[in-house]
């Protein structure tokens, strides 16, 4: 069944709103799959149908009705009052479901406006909005609501209800065994010797009896699938390179379906060959530079898995490389009461069981560090933090990158992470041979290498041979077109 949405509110003053939240009620997954909205100047013939009567006639034909009020009564049609009246007091003579969003910061409302609202303190309970996005956002959360009272989608979490698709069977127990390596190795436990079937069942309780038989839940499904997306196709992710810093162009693009720590490892492989790696010869030492820590890019991946919608069911998590940025968008914003700007240590999830499992390998926090985390690392590395936005129901983070002045991070490179060339045999002459190709660019021949430091033929051979072996340069050409290249 879908259910019929009224959207009622001063067409003068709200029709980017009324717009907006007719077109999103449309095209959001979950909401379309539901709800059918209605506005008045959508009809072909919207002109030519005023009457009031038909409006109201609307009203009564809807199962939920949307009010929108803000400084404006609206034109009077009737009996004294304005359409928007006359529809809100026929939707609570048809016993319809009432949801009212009250815009805030507006002074002087007029004064039919203030008896309206008066009206509705004593008989409904109403929010306020502060901007499309922040409408869109109290709207999705107000029809989710109405959907879980119909019992059309469960009030209990998404990550523990039992998925009837799905069987013991499809559970990979290899998976599990990799998991409890993981775990045992991480926390510095032992390995329980209890039954795969048992661990799941007893110990972090992702598998359910009904009626005598044993089902995964979608928590079991997302973590010891090969594909969960067989049964859950939200559950993919899609990252993408573009050219540039716009999406018109791309480069590299991949849908990643497998199970979650699998579509982490498979993220950092795509990363890795899509972001730039500079190498800077420092004094005795190699100094390579990442783009980005790829520690911050995957705790924002780890905390999108974790904490996302599963509930829309059309949308993926996107994490999207461009020139100058990175960006890790997931599909559910903020649950109510969280404010956007004052996360950093607040832990509060749709998911308990997801954020439990990766709890137990230690690749998240329970207490709300991922945004201290993510901080952290890009400062450790020599860049601003990232930006956290909430794009109507979505949850964005975005990594900034250095740009052309990639080399300028070299002094945020910890010493851990600097190769000593000394360490690795390579003498005087070879390092700055190295440093030649590396930080300029230039091209060695064993001849050219023979008049920079004065030494014969073998040995030149002899010292580039030894850097190649190293993985230092790269040789090129053969015999006399024998060409040495950094790295």
């Amino acid at each position: 069944m879908r259910y019929k949405v009224f959207i009622s509110a001063v067409q003068g003053e709200f029709q980017n709103e009324r717009d907006e939240i007719f077109k999103y009620i449309k095209r959001e997954p979950l909401l379309k799959e539901y709800f059918i909205p209605f506005i008045f100047e959508k009809l072909p013939d919207a002109k030519s149908k005023s009457a009031v009567e038909f409006y109201l006639d609307e009203v009564s034909k809807s199962n939920i009705f949307i009010l929108f009020l803000g400084k404006k009564y609206g034109k009077i049609v009737s009996d004294n009052k304005s359409a928007i009246e006359k529809e809100y007091k026929e939707a609570k003579r048809n016993n319809l479901k009432i949801f009212v969003f009250i815009k805030s910061g507006i002074r002087n409302r007029e004064p039919e406006v203030r008896n309206l609202i008066k009206d509705i303190q004593n008989n409904f309970i109403y929010k306020k909005f502060e901007n499309i996005g922040n409408l869109r956002d109290c709207i999705l959360n107000s029809l989710i609501s109405f959907l879980k009272d119909k019992g059309k989608i469960s009030k209990e979490p998404f990550d523990e209800l039992i998925n009837r698709n799905a069987a013991y069977d499809d559970i990979n127990e290899k998976l599990v065994e990799d998991f409890l390596k993981n775990r045992a190795i991480k926390q510095e436990l032992n390995i329980p010797s209890i039954s795969i079937k048992d661990f799941l069942l007893k110990t972090i309780r992702v598998l359910k009896k009904e009626k005598n038989n044993l089902y995964p839940t979608n928590a079991a499904i997302l973590f010891f699938c090969p594909n969960p997306q067989k049964f859950i196709p939200q559950s993919s992710i899609k990252i993408a390179r573009y050219k540039g810093v716009s999406r018109a162009e791309f480069l590299d693009s991949k849908e990643i379906s497998s199970s979650l720590y699998d579509i982490i490892d498979n993220a950092e492989k795509f990363f890795q060959r899509n972001t730039r790696l500079a190498s800077k010869i420092v004094g005795s030492k190699r100094v390579e530079i990442m783009e980005y820590p790829f520690e911050a890019i995957r705790e924002a991946l780890v905390n999108a898995m974790a904490h996302r919608d599963y509930n829309r069911s059309g949308s993926n998590i996107q994490v999207d490389i461009f020139d100058d940025r990175v960006e890790v968008l997931s599909p559910g914003g903020l649950l109510p009461g969280l404010d956007i700007k004052n996360l950093e240590g607040i832990h509060e999830t749709r998911n308990r069981k997801i954020c439990e499992i990766l709890h137990e390998t230690k690749d998240m926090e329970r207490y709300g560090t991922g945004i201290i985390k993510m901080k952290e690392f890009m400062k450790g590395h020599g860049l601003i933090p990232p930006d956290f936005i909430q794009p109507g129901d979505f949850f964005k983070v975005v990594f900034y990158g250095p740009g052309e002045n990639i080399l300028d991070l070299i002094p945020s490179i910890p010493e851990e992470r600097q190769v000593n060339l000394e360490d690795h045999g390579l003498n005087e002459r070879q390092i700055k041979a190295l440093s030649l190709m590396v930080n300029k660019g230039e091209v060695i021949t064993n001849r050219k290498y023979r008049e920079l430091f004065k030494v014969s033929k073998k040995t030149a051979a002899s010292d580039l041979k030894k850097l190649v072996e190293e993985g230092q340069i790269v040789q090129k050409g053969k015999g006399r077109n024998v060409r040495y290249y950094g790295k």
